[in-house]
This record gives C-alpha cells, sequence and structure tokens, in this order.
C-alpha cells in the first residue's frame, strides 16, 4: 500500500476528517448512554440537578438542536461554495486546494457533523419512560454550544481567508516554508568530482528503465524510501522525472542498475512515487511560485485591472526566490549510510525558477509601466546580498526584461523611472 498517496489523497478530501468526527461522536454516545444505564439512576442525589434532564425534557430539546446544527452546517458549505467560486473566477482555479486542504474548514465540518449525529442518535436511543434521568442532554447542549463557536469561527475564517492580500501572505509563507525544507536542497549531498567515475560507468551499461503505469502530475518523490530500496537491491536508482512533471502510461521515470536485475520490482519503485490529477503543494516549490503568478496576472487582466495587486505578487516572489537563492545548494546525490551511491537525480538551475517566475508576467505586463517596475524590484529583492552566480542568473533576466520595454516610446517620466530602477538593479548585481 502507497501511504504516501493516501495521506495525499486522504488530506485533500473533504470527507475524511467529518467522518472521524462522526465515529468519534457514535462512540461518545455509546458511552453516554452506558453510563446513563448503569450509574446515573445509582447517582441521582448525589449529582446537582442542574447537570442532569429527564427523557421528557430531552425529546424536547433533541429536535430543535439537529435542525440548529443542521442549518449551521447548510450555511458553511454555502460560505465555502462562495469562498471556491471566488477563488476560481478572481484569482486562480490553482489556488482553490488551499481552502479545500484548510485544516480548519474541514475541522468545522467534521465538529458540526459530530455534533449533528449526537443529538440524532441519542434522540433514537430514548426510551420514553420520561421519570429517567440521563446525562446525555448536558453533553448535548455543550457540543451545541461547541458548534455554535465554531459557526463563528468559521465565519470569520471564511472572510479572511476570501481577501487577496492574506492570500497572498499564505501562499508566500507556505513557499517559504517549502524552501527550507525541500529535499534535493537539504537532505542530498553535492556529486563531487572524484565521484564522477561512477556516473560515467552508469553510461557505459545499460539500466533497466521504469515507466509510469498511469498518467498525471508527479507530486511527491520519497527520497529516504527509494534510498533504503536501492540498498535493498544493491542497486543505483537515477530519476529521469522530477517533481511538478506530466508522464503518462509508458513514460519513463527512473533508470536502476543492480547486481541482480531479477531482483527488481517496478511496481515497488512506482507505489513510491506518488502520481495524481493535480500538482500539489508537497515538493512542488514551481507550483506555489506558480499560484502567485496566476494572482499577478489576473490581477493585470483588462477585466479586473488591479495593478497593486500584481506588483504586491512580484515582491512576494522576489521574497521567495532571494530565500531560494540563499538556500540553494542542489544536491544531486543520496547516499546510504555506508557512503555507497543510490540515487541520482537532476536538480533544477536557479534560473528555471527565476524565469517561470517571472516570463509570463514579463510578457502580459509589458505595457503597464508600474508592473515592469514591480518585476525590477523584486529582482533587486532578489539578487539583494547574493553569491554571484544568482547575481549573473538575475542580470541576465535584466537584460531579457529589458528587450519588451522600447524605452524611446515611453513618455519621459516613464522612461526616466524605469531607468532609475534598473541602474539600482545594475549596482545590486555588481
Amino acid at each position: 500500500m502507497n501511504f504516501s498517496k493516501t495521506s495525499i489523497n486522504l488530506r485533500n478530501s473533504f470527507w475524511f476528517l467529518p467522518v472521524v468526527y462522526g465515529i468519534i461522536s457514535i462512540v461518545v454516545v455509546a458511552l453516554s448512554t452506558w453510563i446513563d444505564i448503569m450509574y446515573i439512576s445509582q447517582l441521582d442525589g448525589t449529582i446537582p440537578k442542574l447537570f442532569l434532564a429527564t427523557e421528557k425534557i430531552a425529546q424536547a430539546l433533541y429536535a430543535p438542536l439537529i435542525t440548529a446544527i443542521l442549518t449551521m452546517t447548510t450555511i458553511s458549505f454555502s460560505s465555502i461554495m462562495v469562498v471556491l467560486t471566488t477563488y476560481s473566477s478572481q484569482f486562480s482555479p490553482r489556488v482553490l486546494q488551499d481552502f479545500i486542504s484548510d485544516r480548519f474548514t474541514q475541522h468545522v465540518l467534521g465538529v458540526f457533523v459530530a455534533g449533528f449525529i449526537f443529538a440524532l442518535v441519542n434522540m433514537l436511543l430514548l426510551t420514553g419512560k420520561d421519570g429517567r434521568i440521563i446525562l446525555s442532554p448536558l453533553l448535548t447542549v455543550i457540543l451545541a454550544i461547541a458548534c455554535l463557536l465554531f459557526f463563528v469561527l468559521f465565519i470569520h475564517h471564511s472572510a479572511t481567508f476570501v481577501q487577496v492580500n492574506n492570500l497572498i501572505e499564505k501562499i508566500t509563507r507556505r513557499s517559504l516554508y517549502l524552501v527550507e525544507s525541500k529535499n534535493e536542497l537539504h537532505e542530498g549531498e553535492t556529486f563531487e568530482k572524484w565521484d564522477r567515475w561512477e556516473e560515467e560507468e552508469l553510461k557505459e551499461e545499460a539500466g533497466i528503465p521504469i515507466y509510469s503505469k498511469k498518467m498525471g502530475y508527479i507530486q511527491r518523490i520519497p527520497y529516504a524510501k527509494l534510498v533504503n530500496l536501492a540498498t535493498k537491491y544493491e542497486s543505483i536508482l537515477r530519476l529521469d522525472a522530477d517533481v511538478g512533471n506530466y508522464v503518462q502510461n509508458g513514460s519513463r521515470i527512473a533508470t536502476i542498475w543492480a547486481k541482480d536485475a531479477s531482483s527488481v520490482s517496478s511496481s515497488d519503485i512506482l507505489n513510491i512515487i506518488a502520481i495524481g490529477t493535480e500538482r500539489i503543494n508537497d515538493q512542488d516549490l514551481e507550483f506555489s511560485i506558480q499560484k502567485l503568478v496566476d494572482i499577478a496576472l489576473r490581477a493585470i487582466s483588462p477585466s479586473v485591472n488591479d495593478p497593486h495587486t500584481a506588483v504586491n505578487c512580484t515582491n512576494r516572489i522576489g521574497t521567495i526566490l532571494a530565500k531560494i537563492g540563499h538556500t540553494y545548494e542542489p544536491k544531486e546525490a543520496f547516499f546510504d549510510e555506508k557512503r555507497n551511491l543510490r540515487v541520482l537525480t537532476t536538480p533544477k538551475p536557479f534560473f528555471q525558477y527565476l524565469y517561470k517566475a517571472f516570463y509570463q508576467i514579463r510578457h502580459y505586463g509589458k505595457d503597464d509601466v508600474s508592473m515592469l517596475n514591480g518585476i525590477l524590484d523584486a529582482l533587486i529583492l532578489t539578487a539583494d546580498g547574493q553569491r554571484k552566480e544568482i547575481k549573473a542568473d538575475v542580470q541576465r533576466f535584466h537584460q531579457y526584461l529589458l528587450t519588451s520595454i522600447d524605452l524611446d516610446e515611453l513618455p519621459d517620466l516613464d522612461r526616466e523611472f524605469l531607468l532609475n530602477t534598473s541602474r539600482v538593479l545594475d549596482d545590486t548585481c555588481k
């Protein structure tokens, strides 16, 4: 069983946490009913009457509580649909999963499901003996109050989440966290020159190709598991596809060189690499940046015409690229505990992150001076304090950006404004 794929599917599903809450609710109902039958009648007189109620009162209480909880659930689902529609139409379809996979949203729905099931099952378990004293109504009231509290918090959460500046902030923080935890930047090692003979030796031998058996995007590659599997086969594994790449049935994903080719099972490797219908944030840093790019492109479109939001996005992209630049030391080799080479990768160059972050904004915003200046400011953020290799990449993109600007056609003030920012960028890249 592929726990990586299962965890991704469960996390991005709306039903998992509500089902868990529903099961917990049924367990609590069974426990409270058992306590009511076995102990509450014996403790009559020792427990304050304030905390107990008769079945007649419980019957009058459960029905309106069930209706109220169901109403709050309906309103919450309506709010979710409004948020999803807003995200899709005004921001980007790719940011929908941020709200769907948001834990707070799933917990709120789980609490509502738990409250509804708790009240409904308790009502069905009433025996009709009006004189019997039970504790369950008190628990139902407490749970209903908790549902009301979560309902208020959810309305506030939805109103906050739908604001574009808050969304941009969340995506930025998530991207910065991803830079800090990206496996091939931190967990692996650089492939030293004295190791190159192994790579040359591999090229001379025919490896076993591993082909995909399904189509979709590579969502996650757990490098530690691949190292363990390669160690088990006494082999070296080279990844021919990276996280975020689209593959189809028959696409080459990896190549493996093993002492005993008959012991290699391609299914074991394919079960470790998670492939799904869409890209996700877990290891795909390009995809996280692409969300900010999408919001910026939508903001500068004629239908929206909100360049300030687009500039906010470019500033955040500059912050992310600066973090990548400071962190960037791509690891392309993973070794086992005995320092034997086990997994080879092909890290993305820094310029690829830089180019894909701005090339679309450069194309669609080339007639907007504020947008061009926003890109230059973001490049300044990216280059500031970096080593010379990163600055060289920034300067290379700077020259590419200038080719899209016809300075002679610009008004004097616009030309002066852009040239001044361009000179600051040149000074930063020195």
